[in-house]
């Protein structure tokens, strides 16, 4: 496989070929490398998201939205399928209004907003202090951190913050009855970061969609079980190309 890299932060391989083109979007705190097992099976580009990876940073705070219209202009013409990946999944459900494509994979990607993240938040600011004084066990609080995401949170700069609380605040429930595009949505079983029961709702939203449950998995699946998810996509993906 040829593979043309156009910057450090920007990918192809033979995206001029007969087969389908891909385009791997990838969540917070990763890049385009979290792809690697996975895209050697498709003519692919990977982007790493502007603030992440080798890109340059951005001087301001987006929203998931205009992290699409800023990515609109990079993916060529003859990609037909996204795959985002949690938080590169919100920016694929975006880019699907700006351009219609044959089929979108969203990967553990928190397409509804559960939860009020400000609360949720303050809520971990309280437990935090009733540690500090042995009222509750270093292991609860672990969890509420695996939970809740708040590590990404503390280790951002102030610009990556205020985008982190954008994103977390983005409900797409308005957006997913209109994608057009043919949608797998995979999900872990255990995921604390993303519940499957966003899964299963977005897939009763999202009109021309199929779930998938990967079982003993948590929220980096693509990292942890990579094979097996290189083997769905691309039994769906070339499933679909064919049909």
């Amino acid at each position: 496989m040829a593979f043309k890299v156009l910057s450090d932060d920007i990918t192809f391989a033979n995206i001029n070929s007969d087969n389908p083109k891909v385009c791997f979007l990838h969540g917070w705190g990763m890049s385009g490398k979290d792809f690697s097992k996975i895209e050697t099976s498709f003519e692919f580009i990977t982007i790493d998201i502007p603030g992440f990876g080798k890109s340059v940073p951005f001087n301001k705070s987006l929203s998931p939205k205009k992290y699409a219209e800023y990515l609109y202009s990079l993916i060529p013409e003859s990609v037909e399928v996204i795959v985002g990946h949690s938080f590169g999944g919100r920016i694929a459900v975006h880019l699907s209004q700006l351009r219609e494509f044959k089929k979108l994979v969203l990967i553990a990607s928190p397409l509804i907003k559960k939860n009020n993240p400000k609360k949720l938040f303050s809520m971990y600011k309280t437990y935090k202090a009733l540690n500090k004084i042995n009222l509750i066990s270093d292991a609860f609080l672990d969890e509420l951190k695996n939970k809740y995401g708040s590590e990404d949170y503390r280790n951002a700069n102030k610009i990556m913050k205020d985008t982190l609380v954008m994103a977390v605040n983005d409900d797409l429930s308005s957006i997913l009855p209109n994608i057009k595009s043919r949608v797998n949505l995979i999900y872990g079983e255990d995921d604390l970061v993303v519940p499957i029961k966003v899964g299963i709702d977005s897939n009763q939203i999202i009109p021309n969609s199929e779930l998938t449950i990967i079982r003993d998995e948590g929220h980096n699946m693509l990292r942890s079980s990579s094979e097996k998810i290189i083997e769905i996509i691309k039994k769906w993906i070339f499933c679909i190309y064919l049909s």
